[in-house]
């Protein structure tokens, strides 16, 4: 045990055997090789929930016993009981809603502490720090005992997570041997590189590394000798060339350039500017007192004996909690010089599904820490992990408002205690306290002074002094709780003629109540400070109040008001401004207002009061409807071939879009993205699976153009499961196909071959034809993506007859392509250009900028290998203006790319560094993992 008396750590490995560990290094008996798979399952994604039918296929793959699901509780007992041996801690496999998870801290797993430490190495990497990149690397390495589960059969999850690590330490290996190439150890790389090559014969780079280092060594003769024989390899295993970075090192060894056969001392490493988020949202203008309440802040956060720490704000709904921390936060600034993290956790939303999961809060906290969508990690233990990493050496201020438990926040505390946190919340949080350190600060309610200030500062001070009985009288009947005075305060100034008694007045015989704050004393009642104010709305603004607290979100537009009502905009505007001038709504931008959650939750309580269900679910539908019709709207113009699955009637109630264009359209789903995967569990929580379905299918094209690849996973996820429960095979292949799109952004290709079969088989099983078009063009990319252009062409021909069969001119178009790129791969350049001059006739028919854009690149490609470098520029040039018209960064980058290659090749060295710099400053921008492969090409010309 530690000082403090904790028990010492386990250590869960899977990088070779499964195994736990004590911190002393025993090795704890698992027990049988079911119990040992079932932890394996487990461990393979820390945190993450299993159903027990999911388990039941991992661990019998499609041939259980009938008494599968209770030997799975039996192995989760005695792996609870063998894990609770003396001298190891509670390993926290827990029973949840979603199922079983191992709930661990992320870096107590091998396999997440390897991701972190390759993600701090590719981060030093792409800043130039390379000293820091290859200990990184090198740790990350040593984690490693043997194959990942090795021992145990390789199907299911623990295939692809095996197949995906496998690659990730190869690539770690071959990055470590670029740097020690890059520090002038060539020497000692040979027989290492010679290992390699042996062990994988088909993987170029390595081939390349020795190369390299043979010449550095002086043995150009020995490096031109492996590039034959790796040459002879490739033609007898597979039939190709090698590659084109292969062919290009080959010609410098050839002709001796000095550049590579020279080590010079590596460049000075270089700090770029770190990126300071200013996350707070403005300062509360009318705050008054809490003194006592601020000055306790400051000696629990900026005290002597803790420089910084962790301080919960707690207390009942509309005390103040939330004002309290702006307040302190925005007079405490310079003490956190490197800037504020903010973020609504939801924790007490109208139903618990609102609460924001920790996983989904780190995604979004990330990018304010410089981390670029494509670099977050695909695991949340790893994003957890780089979230610590990255807060360890700063001192921020993190404000974690509207938390629900200790579970929720304890994964966001930052990674040093140099950092201030303020949580706030209305349970106390004992296990963050007693766990973590926190402090807790309990709010209570304002002093009737206090109180008073609150009142007099909204009224105005003349009116008040005219009035003081009736003052006191309010502060009374409103118990002093902040948000009930500001109520009271809204009614006062939107009746300026009212006496402030008939107020009180009126508030003392109001009764009613929330029933999650009912207290006995009746002047604590929130409930009758809120219906009072409910009821002196017009029929019209109390009807809309009522349906606006059944938005998916707390977030709603004045379209999405306006579907929920049935009416058009313009007709519900004036409720809206009525609802905004009660304090009831509040417009935090044009047209877009949020509703606090204690309104919703008493505008639900009133919606089921008062209307029937029939007319809460019409209403629901609605809202999906509008979400449903925009999101179209938006994709079919982000992405013109996007087609919707059985498209349904325009509903004659949804509010109709008005997008200008794609710039438009991209703009609002900017806006209203957190909104539409709220808007798909609302669905499937309501039972309305169509829409969940068809609005996953929607949202593809708008979040794969902004690179959101973890959320396209997760409602792609949800699509799969509900067309299952639907039994409708073409909606689950299409959501299947999507889900793989994910995978291959997250290099996960093993579980994108297995969505993309799935979805094949269902595209089978239906008889559409597009659909198994469009899966057959996306496994020939991802089969380019692996290396393999000749295992892409038979998918791009069948893809063609496919879609020549339906008269499917786009999906024709998109074959074609795919065949002259894949041709063009495999150096056969003048059959390339052939099929994309087929193919750009089909996409300028259709007028498909991005689908031209495509093709012109892909006939760019094939003119360069001709040597036609002038048509090749031209071909480049023509998409390029295409990509920024559809605005499509990564598109646009890989053609400048290209293009600096075909300047490279005529030897204009200026024009081909420029636009490879412009290429990098894109991909650095998206987080591309290209750049990093950029960066190193354009150190050469520095």
């Amino acid at each position: 045990m530690d000082p403090a008396g904790a028990p010492p750590a386990a250590r869960y490995q899977l990088l070779g055997p499964v195994e736990v560990r004590s911190a002393c290094g025993e090795r704890l008996a698992l027990g049988t090789p079911m119990q040992v798979r079932l932890l394996a399952v487990l461990m393979s994604q820390p945190g993450t929930g299993w159903s027990i039918d999911q388990l039941v296929d991992e661990l019998w793959q499609g041939r259980p016993p009938k008494t599968a699901a209770g030997n799975v509780k039996t192995y989760v007992w005695a792996l609870r009981r063998a894990l609770r041996s003396p001298g190891f801690p509670d390993p926290a496999i827990l029973a949840g809603p979603t199922g079983y998870r191992l709930a661990l801290d992320g870096l107590t797993v091998d396999s997440v502490a390897f991701e972190d430490l390759a993600q701090r190495g590719y981060s030093a990497l792409r800043q130039g720090h390379w000293s820091a990149a290859q200990e990184s690397f090198e740790a990350a390495l040593a984690l490693w005992r043997g194959e990942p589960f090795a021992g145990l059969p390789g199907w299911g999850v623990l295939l692809s997570v095996r197949a995906r690590l496998q690659e990730q330490r190869s690539s770690l290996v071959e990055e470590v041997a670029d740097l020690q190439l890059r520090a002038g150890r060539h020497h000692e790389l040979i027989e290492p590189l010679r290992s390699q090559v042996d062990d994988d014969p088909l993987r170029e780079r390595p081939w390349g590394q020795l190369m390299v280092a043979l010449a550095r060594t002086g043995r150009r003769a020995d490096a031109l000798a492996t590039y034959r024989q790796l040459r002879h390899l490739l033609a007898e295993e597979v039939g190709v060339e090698p590659g084109p970075d292969l062919q290009h090192l080959h010609t410098r060894i050839l002709r001796a350039e000095r550049e590579l056969l020279t080590s010079d001392p590596p460049p000075p490493e270089r700090t770029p500017p770190r990126i300071v988020p200013r996350q707070l949202p403005a300062p509360p203008t009318l705050f008054t007192g809490r003194a006592g309440e601020l000055a306790r802040l400051t000696t629990l956060l900026l005290g002597d004996s803790s420089p910084a720490s962790t301080a919960v704000i707690t207390g009942t709904g509309g005390v103040g909690k939330s004002w309290l921390a702006l307040r302190w936060a925005h007079d405490n600034l310079h003490h956190f010089p490197d800037g504020q993290l903010h973020v609504d956790l939801g924790g007490f939303g109208t139903t618990p599904q609102e609460a924001s999961p920790s996983a989904v809060v780190v995604r979004s906290l990330l990018p304010a820490l410089g981390v670029k969508p494509l670099e977050i990690p695909a695991e949340p233990a790893a994003q957890f992990a780089l979230y610590r990493s990255l807060t360890a050496d700063r001192r921020l201020l993190v404000l974690l408002d509207n938390a629900r438990d200790a579970e929720q926040v304890r994964p966001l505390l930052p990674g040093s205690t140099r950092c201030g946190v303020l949580v706030t919340s209305r349970h106390t949080l004992p296990g963050l306290v007693a766990t973590d350190g926190a402090h807790p600060l309990a709010l209570e309610l304002p002093s009737d002074d206090e109180a008073r200030q609150l009142l007099v500062r909204r009224l105005g001070a003349q009116r008040a002094a005219a009035q003081p009985a009736a003052v006191d009288e309010l502060v009374r009947r409103t118990a002093r709780l902040p948000l009930a005075l500001s109520i009271v305060a809204a009614r006062a100034a939107a009746r300026p003629t009212f006496p402030l008694q008939a107020i009180a007045d009126d508030l003392a015989a109001s009764r009613g109540g929330l029933a999650a704050l009912t207290t006995d004393d009746a002047a604590t009642d929130v409930r009758t400070v809120l219906s009072w104010s409910y009821r002196l709305l017009s029929a019209d603004a109390a009807r809309l109040f009522r349906q606006i607290s059944l938005h998916p979100a707390p977030d709603v537009s004045a379209a999405a008001a306006a579907s929920l009502a049935g009416a058009p905009p313009h007709l519900i505007r004036p409720a809206l401004d009525e609802l905004t001038r009660a304090n009831l709504l509040a417009e935090a931008s044009p047209n877009r207002f949020r509703c606090h959650d204690l309104l919703r939750a008493y505008g639900e309580e009133m919606t089921h009061a008062l209307d029937r269900p029939a007319d809460r679910s019409a209403a629901r539908r609605r809202v999906l409807d509008h979400y449903l019709v925009v999101a179209r709207d938006a994709a079919r113009l982000v992405d013109p071939g996007w087609q919707p699955l059985d498209p349904p009637p325009l509903p004659a109630d949804a509010s109709p879009s008005a997008f200008a264009d794609h710039r438009a359209a991209l703009a609002w789903f900017t806006i209203e993205q957190r909104v539409l995967l709220a808007a798909v569990d609302d669905a499937v929580a309501h039972s309305f699976d169509a829409h969940a379905g068809q609005l996953a299918q929607a949202l593809t094209p708008l979040l794969s153009r902004l690179s959101q690849w973890h959320d396209l996973a997760t409602v792609q996820a949800i699509a799969v499961t509900v067309a299952q429960r639907r039994g409708d095979p073409r909606a689950e292949a299409l959501a299947r196909r999507d889900l793989a799109l994910a995978h291959i952004q997250h290099r996960q290709f093993g579980a994108a071959h297995h969505h993309l079969q799935r979805a094949m088989a269902r595209y089978d099983q239906a008889g559409d034809r597009p659909g198994q078009a469009s899966t057959h063009l996306h496994l020939a990319w991802l089969s380019d993506i692996e290396g393999d252009a000749a295992a892409a062409l038979p998918h791009a021909r069948q893809a063609l007859a496919l879609a020549s069969s339906t008269d499917d001119r786009r999906g024709e178009a998109a074959a074609l392509n795919a065949l002259g790129w894949s041709h063009a791969r495999l150096d056969e350049h003048s059959r390339a250009v052939t099929y994309c001059e087929r193919a750009l006739a089909l996409y300028e028919e259709a007028e498909d900028r991005l689908g031209a854009a495509h093709t012109w690149d892909s006939l760019g490609f094939a003119y360069h290998g001709l040597g036609k470098h002038p048509n090749a520029v031209d071909c480049y040039r023509r998409a390029l203006t295409l990509y920024s018209d559809v605005q499509d960064p990564c598109g646009r980058a890989d053609t400048l790319v290209r293009l600096g290659d075909t300047h490279q090749a005529v030897g204009d060295i200026d024009t081909s560094v420029d636009l490879w710099r412009q290429a990098l400053a894109i991909l650095d921008r998206v987080g591309h993992p290209q750049a990093a492969v950029l960066s190193e090409r354009l150190e050469a010309y520095r």
